[in-house]
């Protein structure tokens, strides 16, 4: 009988936790009410062996496309927002989904906001969408909010399926090139270098380069794995503390082409969400506040809440914006004749609108040059291990018998 992990609430507000065998989540659920709890996350606990079986089936990027558009159409209808869970979970097909919207359902009738509830399934949601969800609650812009995320699902949608059609194709030449590297190192140069050996004939410059290489790569090949594999571990676990997330968050910016896209990004994000807030009534104070939950990056979020103080002392926003050095030309110029003409919301929708272009621009610009860069770097290396094993058969010549 497969076991369900659940959390429920006591009948004196207390979190009770366990796990319990049952036959279906339901009886689950009905064990709990007939206890007085009230049940706030159940979950079936999965074998290694039927992880592997499910694993096919979890929540898709589509089902979250389903789940936030309709939804918002609900909402937007004037549905109570557990009805319309309700109505979510019994037009689903897909078993995975109709669990999830049930568990949030009950997160929420214990007490929960929305955003608590989704982020009890983070494995599902991001942080950028709970906090999306948070500000729309907030400011009372619940259903506008939900409609902007299913527009930057669907665009992150067709982002990621172009990524992957247009990688398919240089991936296959990395990984042809890279064996046809590994072979020839491994295999084919340590060879003609004994052959060298033994006429006794003095190799090039560059050849003796390749075997060296070569010999090293044999020999320390695991030396190498674990120098890899510990410098990215080791990058990854400092980049998660807070001063090494600053620093990291620092130099993304300051790169040449990385730079430029993260801020694109990052100040997008924001500036759809202040033009969405402030279009819908909310003041921009607490627009401001709200909109930098959404930003990632510290260094940009710390030049927020800079423009937060100012504007709180009757500061203009786009002068404060000038002396961020965060903000490009263009946005600062928008949000200042935003200011002037009194439609500051709809400068900063366009400024969103023109960043997200720019962003999915660049990502089509730089899939589309991978191909013939991967082709370059592998003819390369290739043609260089090669040559340098030419220039050795060339020298035999001069060898006097």
């Amino acid at each position: 009988m497969p076991e369900f992990a659940f959390e429920a609430i006591d009948s004196k507000g207390r979190k009770v936790a366990g796990v319990q065998s049952a036959s279906s989540q339901d009886e689950v659920i009905s064990g709990l009410l007939s206890k007085g709890l009230q049940p706030v996350r159940v979950k079936r606990r999965h074998s290694f062996q039927a992880l592997l079986e499910t694993g096919k089936k979890r929540i898709s990027l589509d089902d979250i496309l389903y789940f936030t558009g309709e939804l918002a159409d609900l909402l937007e209808a004037g549905v109570p927002l557990e009805r319309s869970l309700l109505i979510l979970a019994d037009a689903t097909d897909k078993e995975e989904v109709r669990t999830l919207v049930k568990e949030i359902k009950e997160a929420i009738h214990s007490g929960k906001t929305l955003s608590e509830a989704l982020s009890m399934h983070k494995d599902v949601f991001d942080s950028l969408y709970i906090n999306m969800v948070k500000v729309g609650e907030l400011g009372g812009v619940l259903p506008t909010v939900l409609k902007r995320l299913g527009q930057f699902l669907e665009r992150s949608r067709q982002i990621r399926k172009f990524i992957i059609s247009s990688s398919i194709y240089p991936s296959i030449l990395a990984f042809v090139g890279l064996v046809s590297v590994l072979i020839l190192v491994t295999f084919v140069v340590p060879k003609f270098g004994q052959i060298f050996q033994d006429i006794n004939q003095p190799m090039p410059a560059m050849t003796r380069f390749i075997l060296s290489a070569s010999l090293f790569l044999k020999k320390w090949w695991w030396l190498m794995f674990l120098t890899i594999a510990g410098s990215v571990i080791g990058f990854r676990l400092y980049v998660n503390t807070p001063e090494g997330k600053r620093w990291w968050d620092s130099l993304k910016l300051t790169m040449p082409l990385v730079g430029p896209f993260v801020s694109r990004i990052e100040l997008g994000r924001f500036a759809r969400t202040l033009g969405t807030l402030l279009e819908s009534g909310v003041p921009i104070l607490k627009g401001i506040s709200l909109s930098s939950e959404v930003v990632g990056n510290v260094v940009i979020r710390d030049a927020l809440k800079e423009l937060y103080t100012g504007v709180r002392q009757g500061k203009s926003l786009s002068l404060l914006m000038k002396k961020a050095k965060v903000f490009p030309p263009i946005m600062i110029h928008l949000v200042s004749v935003g200011e002037e003409t009194g439609g500051l919301a709809r400068m900063l929708l366009k400024v969103a609108d023109d960043f997200d272009e720019q962003v999915q621009s660049d990502t089509k610009l730089f899939l589309s040059m991978l191909e013939p860069i991967t082709i370059v770097v592998m003819g390369i290396v290739i043609g260089g291990i090669i040559f340098s094993m030419l220039m050795a058969i060339f020298g035999i010549n001069d060898v006097t018998f």
